[in-house]
């Protein structure tokens, strides 16, 4: 078949110098179909593409004769059915995703009733747990007030039997003595001595029952603010006779700083005298006491430190408890260190004491500070 010498080559017709165009050079006049071929100034990926260029332009109406309309029309439908097959596989593939959607969405509401489900286990089961805790803490407290009971029914069945103890020896004695005066006729030559042995018998009983009938009364006594430093200086006075007379050193280191602290004076006094008085006694000679307080973290803390002759480590747990003491016979009751324990105890402080058999003794209190 001759070709029309009318038809135009694109390249040729242009003037074109873009050598990398696919359609420059060739002897093909369907220059539009060809892939990326290069039309005025657009690259286009395929005619369908650049429809729009080609349409206005002069060698493709002048080309677009029976034949190429043929080629063209061909390429049209060839593009027309890869579109469809593209849009059938997109709603194929929207198709698909709109199931995965629903069945997402199910399994969502599926998992959303079983997160309700389980809500209302979890929110039963605290409820549930909120009244076990309440029955428990109930519990717990009333054990708490019985273990309470009994332990101050112990201490009290403790220190009973501490005061029938302390109380019936001496007794026993002036009953025993008494009865001789009494019934030997012979008893008349001893009576002086029998009479020293019931007077401090009875001075032992005296001395007893006053310990316990202030330590009863404290508990009644109001509540003030106080300045520890002072009630300290108002407790050295009673022993100062006897720290002159064993020449003792006194080192005072007193916080003036320290805030005044809710105690009943009374109270407080009684435990300082107590320790002043322990001191004294177990010091030798020109011995040295040291008296510190000072403020830390909120607590109040004061120190009873000597160099004394110090507390044997196989009797130092025994030291609070009712009626034990290291004194001689007939110079401790035992109940002073008991005593500073409770009052102490009752301020929700704390006591302890430190000690080296031979070489000293400290007592260190601890109280809460309130209300800084």
């Amino acid at each position: 078949m001759q070709k029309d010498k009318t038809l135009l080559k694109c390249w040729e017709h242009f003037d074109c110098i873009k050598t990398e165009c696919p359609a420059h050079g060739s002897n093909d006049y369907c220059c539009w179909l060809m892939e990326r071929s290069l039309c005025h100034t657009e690259l286009e990926e395929n005619w369908i593409d650049k429809f729009d260029a080609c349409i206005d332009c002069e060698v493709f109406n002048k080309n677009l004769g029976d034949d190429n309309r043929n080629k063209t029309l061909k390429m049209l439908s060839d593009h027309f059915k890869n579109y469809q097959k593209e849009i059938k596989l997109k709603q194929d593939d929207l198709l698909s995703s709109k199931v995965m959607l629903e069945e997402s969405n199910n399994r969502i509401k599926i998992l959303i009733e079983e997160l309700e489900i389980k809500n209302k286990k979890l929110e039963y089961q605290r409820d549930n747990l909120e009244e076990k805790v309440l029955e428990r803490t109930k519990d717990l407290q009333h054990m708490h007030t019985k273990l309470m009971q009994s332990s101050k029914m112990a201490v009290i069945g403790r220190f009973s039997a501490g005061i029938a103890h302390e109380i019936n020896n001496p007794l026993g004695a002036i009953i025993s003595f008494t009865r001789m005066l009494i019934e030997e006729p012979d008893a008349k030559k001893d009576e002086q001595k029998y009479l020293e042995f019931i007077s401090k018998g009875l001075f032992r009983i005296e001395k007893i029952v006053r310990q316990i009938l202030d330590y009863s009364a404290f508990h009644e006594a109001d509540i003030q603010s106080v300045n520890v430093n002072q009630i300290i200086q108002e407790s050295l006075s009673f022993v100062h006779h006897q720290l002159k007379e064993k020449e003792i050193e006194l080192v005072l280191k007193l916080e003036e700083s320290i805030p005044m602290i809710e105690l009943n004076p009374d109270q407080i006094r009684q435990v300082f005298l107590n320790l002043l008085k322990n001191s004294v006694h177990f010091l030798q000679e020109n011995g040295k006491l040291t008296i510190t307080t000072k403020l830390k973290n909120s607590n109040l803390f004061l120190s009873f430190r000597d160099n004394g002759i110090g507390i044997k480590e196989s009797v130092a747990d025994k030291v609070f408890d009712p009626f034990f003491t290291t004194k001689d016979v007939g110079e401790g009751t035992g109940l002073g260190l008991f005593i500073c324990y409770n009052i102490i105890n009752l301020y929700n402080g704390n006591i302890e004491i430190i000690s080296n058999e031979n070489k000293g003794t400290e007592v260190i209190i601890s109280l809460p500070v309130t209300g800084e």
